[in-house]
């Protein structure tokens, strides 16, 4: 009996060491446990082939690892915040996350950084930096702060097809340029060129050492040195290498211009082919090869000779000024600004030679003038005017003399003969002083004749007493 007593005590006392032994042990080990009940859980509707795990499913697809499958319940993966991503230690290649806060969405590791998995272009990123920008754009209404550029003092660069097609420049040269090789040749490591604007393909393209420069249009200055020139319109200023100050606003404007300085241009293709500085036109090719300086054209070809307006060789001319509208050498308006004279309607080259060259004229005008009013200034009234006649001095030639004047070359005596004016013109100056001669001179005829008169009629009187 008592040996008996001794082993119940004995189990007793085992099964309470049991007890407690075995609580330690589940508290110690229960993830353990814990993990063997999700092996359970996984185990549960698997199939019977190791690789290949179901859950909510009894034949999970032979191409999947695990195949999850529910009708209201679905896969949740690490949420986690752009920092909180980033943050993430040496990321495995094919890792993935859902990203919260900015850019939500799914992103996976390639190996090298982390890319967005949408398939939707205006979800991508420019770059998949910690900062993308959407290629569809970001709503700057969430994101005021978002910009597209630098936050440092590196200048900005844009290429296409990895040819260089853009440029802020963030040196001290301060260059902007935009367009297939515009400005391309300021990145070289010899350019010295500052201040300059390129905006479209090839303008400003081997530009160097210029400055001060702006082209808008393909190929504007493309070839450009110079300083502080213009070009607006495809092609404008095309070839000038290093003039200086020059203009274009206008398709091909100064296209072939190489180093003049100092011309403007306005229409297209004004001043193309033209060399020379400081001219001026204004119009559709409004001086078109023309050569020389100090040139004004204004009007649609006006300054083109009529002939030749596409091709022609470049006449070269200085200090002229043509208003027309058709292209013609006998403009509406044509003005020499070296021998300060102005012809106004269809006067030929020739007729200016001979009222300038032989004349001394300032004013030709062909077809008339119609005024109510002219006034001839007399510079010297001694000698410009006809009252010289009158001095004690003057010489009146006998009536006598006059008659037989008249009747060998069949005009007044100090008149001009009417082949003279056709030859020379009138001259209204000189033509009013004539007259008042004449008249001066028929006053003292009938002076003498009335003294003759008075004398004779004395002497008859007294005859008949």
């Amino acid at each position: 009996m008592f040996f008996t007593n001794k082993i119940k005590n004995c189990i007793i006392l085992l099964h309470g060491r049991l007890k407690i032994t075995l609580n330690i042990y589940i508290m110690k080990h229960k993830y353990f446990l814990r993990a063997l009940a999700l092996a359970g859980l996984f185990s549960y509707g698997a199939s019977a082939q190791t690789e290949n795990v179901g859950i909510g499913t009894v034949k999970p697809d032979e191409s999947a690892l695990l195949d999850l499958n529910s009708s209201n319940k679905g896969l949740l993966i690490p949420r986690l915040t752009l920092d909180q991503r980033n943050a993430i230690p040496a990321p495995a290649q094919g890792l993935m996350v859902y990203q919260t806060g900015r850019e939500a969405g799914f992103y996976f590791f390639n190996g090298s950084s982390w890319k967005p998995m949408s398939n939707n272009d205006s979800e991508k990123s420019v770059l998949a930096l910690t900062d993308p920008w959407k290629l569809g754009g970001n709503d700057l209404t969430t994101d005021p702060t978002a910009f597209i550029g630098t936050t440092n003092n590196a200048s900005l660069v844009f290429k296409v097809n990895n040819t260089f097609s853009g440029l802020i420049d963030a040196s001290a040269y301060q260059q902007t340029f935009l367009g297939v090789n515009a400005g391309s040749s300021y990145t070289n490591s010899g350019a010295s060129g500052y201040w300059n604007v390129a905006l479209g393909y090839n303008s400003l393209r081997t530009a160097t050492t210029g400055k001060f420069n702006t082209g808008l249009g393909a190929y504007t200055l493309e070839l450009n040195n110079g300083d502080g020139n213009t070009a607006i319109g495809a092609l404008s200023l095309y070839k000038v290498t290093s003039g200086n100050y020059n203009m274009g606003l206008g398709s091909s404007t100064l296209r072939d211009l190489v180093s003049g300085s100092g011309n403007s241009a306005v229409g297209v293709n004004a001043l193309i082919r033209t060399q020379g500085s400081n001219n001026t036109a204004l119009g559709y090719q409004a001086g078109i090869n023309k050569s020389g300086s100090g040139n004004i054209y204004i009007g649609y070809f006006a300054g083109a000779d009529g002939t030749s307006v596409t091709a022609a060789p470049t006449i070269n001319e200085d200090n002229k000024l043509y208003i027309a509208n058709t292209p013609t050498l006998t403009p509406l308006i044509y003005g020499d600004f070296s021998a300060k004279y102005v012809t106004i309607g269809d006067v030929t080259p020739a007729l200016r030679t001979q009222g300038v060259a032989t004349g001394g004229y300032n004013l030709l005008v062909k077809g008339g003038i119609l005024t109510e009013k002219v006034k001839v200034a007399v510079a010297a009234a001694g000698t410009d005017w006809a009252d010289y006649v009158f001095e004690p001095s003057y010489k009146l030639m006998s009536l006598e003399k006059v008659e037989q004047f008249t009747k060998e070359n069949k005009h007044l005596p100090n008149v001009p003969s009417a082949d003279q004016l056709a030859k020379d013109g009138l001259d209204l100056g000189q033509t009013s002083k004539m007259f008042m001669e004449k008249i001066e001179e028929l006053t003292l005829y009938i002076i003498e004749m009335n003294k003759e008169i008075k004398a004779l009629k004395a002497e008859n009187s007294a005859l008949k007493k």
